[in-house]
């Protein structure tokens, strides 16, 4: 039986270990991914809220004042 010089066995051990590194990588950036995916996911229902209080706010306006146009800067409406 054979066998393979150091220089070789080296070489080996050297795509071995840039293999494991990628793949460490590879899961890192997966586990990123998730987290922002969640972030995403927390503000799209933060989104949501804020969409539903602004309809619920100008429904109050619209019953007290009715349909007018509300200059947002000064309060004042037409």
């Amino acid at each position: 039986m054979g066998k393979i010089t150091e220089t070789e066995l080296k070489r080996i051990d050297m795509v071995r270990q840039d293999a494991l590194e990628v793949a460490s990588s590879l899961g890192e950036l997966t586990y990123q991914k998730k987290v922002i995916e969640i972030q995403e996911d927390e503000i799209k229902a933060q989104i949501i809220e804020i969409k539903k209080r602004e309809a619920e706010l100008f429904e109050e306006l619209k019953t007290k004042y009715g349909n007018v146009t509300i200059n947002i800067e000064t309060g004042d409406f037409n």
